[in-house]
Formats: structure tokens, C-alpha cells, sequence
């Protein structure tokens, strides 16, 4: 009993040819996604740069009854996992939320910190009995004046 010849032979000098021909351009493809790899990187690099260099911070004041229950815990920190989405474009790295706790004369405080194009989103009160107060911009607005119209004009 003899097996069939198969025309492995042939079938492999049309690989040969084919992978000979097609070798400069995987070469190049390779090298373009690389190049666009790298470019990709280091754009990423400095959107994260950018987004933690401009960042607001804004103060969490609890009253004297502060006693939050469990719902609003919650609700608060789904609040504070949307400030990724607020802020659109920035990678996860930039947008991160610091919660900063410290103690001055033996109070507590509260600072949340966050990327600046989710700054609305930090500012929203969180709790029933927490004043939030920002740190950024109100001194910026400036009150808008209108002159007087000349005699004989409306």
C-alpha cells in the first residue's frame, strides 16, 4: 500500500513566493504601528501630564450633626465615581479623585481634588449636611458695567 503523492512540494514554493513578496510590506506595516504606537503614548503621556497640572480642589465642611447613613454614602461615592466621565478625554490616570484628610488645630478637614473639566461635579454637595466650598475662580469674575447711553439715544 503506497500513499498518494500530495503536491506538498509545489505548495510550499507558493508559500515561499508569497511570503517573499508580501515581506517589505508586513515589514512596513510593522513599523508604521509602531510609529503609531509610540505616538500614541506619548500623546497619552501628556494628556495625563496636562490633566494633573490643572487640577481644582475643593473643601468638604460637615455640620456639628453630621451623621450620614449608609444610602448616602453610597450615593456619594457613585457621585464621585462620575467625575472620570465628566471629565471626557483625560485618561484614567488624570482623572483620578484624591480625597485629602487633614487636621489643623484639631479639626478635621476634608479636600477633594479632582481634574478641572470635571470641576462641577466636585462641587456638588454630596451630603445633606456638608457645605462644600471651592478654591478656584470666584475671585476671577469680575462684575460687568454699562455705560450711559448719550442724550437723545434710547
Amino acid at each position: 500500500m503506497s500513499l498518494p503523492r500530495l503536491p506538498v512540494d509545489g505548495l510550499l514554493v507558493q508559500l515561499q513566493a508569497i511570503a517573499t513578496a508580501a515581506a517589505p510590506y508586513l515589514l512596513a506595516l510593522s513599523v508604521l504601528g509602531a510609529a503609531v504606537w509610540v505616538w500614541w503614548t506619548i500623546r497619552r503621556a501628556a494628556l495625563v501630564r496636562e490633566a494633573l497640572a490643572d487640577r481644582v480642589q475643593v473643601e468638604a465642611i460637615p455640620t456639628a450633626t453630621f451623621d450620614p447613613g449608609e444610602g448616602e454614602v453610597g450615593r456619594w461615592a457613585r457621585q464621585l465615581g462620575r467625575v472620570h466621565y465628566a471629565a471626557d478625554g483625560v485618561p484614567a490616570r488624570g482623572s483620578a479623585v484624591r480625597l485629602r484628610y487633614t487636621a489643623v488645630d484639631g479639626k478635621m478637614r476634608c479636600y477633594i481634588e479632582g481634574p478641572s473639566a470635571a470641576a462641577a461635579v466636585l462641587a456638588m454637595p454630596g451630603f445633606a449636611e456638608v457645605e462644600v466650598r471651592t478654591h478656584h475662580g470666584h475671585s476671577e469674575i469680575q462684575p460687568i458695567s454699562f455705560s450711559t447711553p448719550p442724550e437723545g439715544r434710547p
